[in-house]
């Protein structure tokens, strides 16, 4: 897969606050950066169909599927500085960050959002986990 040929895009999952929302597909828009908002419905469509790459097909039908309790950001095809520039654009407009991100790997783009939001809270919880052991043994 070689992510150079394809638009970056961020798909977006969740995001609170219409005003919120709207800043950042501003600022993607202006960074050359696609945003493509991700329904429950679509949570069981593989990351690669969502993101339109060749070998990806959409399962058929919509499946019903409640929100995500967090706010997920799926970032691909990204070049250069995109990816610092992106994560410096909340504390730089004073917005509370999307604490679940990630960038789709040749890996990932096979899992459905699902899968990538179920592994990125595990990934936070053994971070925590271990942030606490260090905390206690100091």
């Amino acid at each position: 897969m070689t992510e150079t040929t394809f638009a970056p895009t961020v798909l977006l999952y969740g995001l609170r606050g219409l005003e919120r929302r709207a800043l950042l597909c501003q600022w993607l828009t202006r960074a050359g950066i696609q945003a493509k908002e991700v329904q429950p419905g679509q949570y069981q469509q593989p990351l690669g169909a969502l993101l339109a790459l060749p070998g990806f097909e959409p399962l058929p039908g919509q499946h019903p599927g409640l929100p995500f309790g967090e706010e997920m950001l799926v970032m691909f095809g990204f070049r250069g500085s995109m990816l610092n520039d992106l994560l410096r654009f909340f504390p730089e407009t004073g917005l509370p960050p999307v604490r679940l991100k990630a960038m789709a790997t040749p890996t990932n783009i096979h899992w459905n959002s699902l899968q990538l939001y179920e592994a990125l809270r595990a990934e936070r919880a053994q971070l925590q986990t271990l942030a606490q052991k260090e905390r206690g043994s100091t």
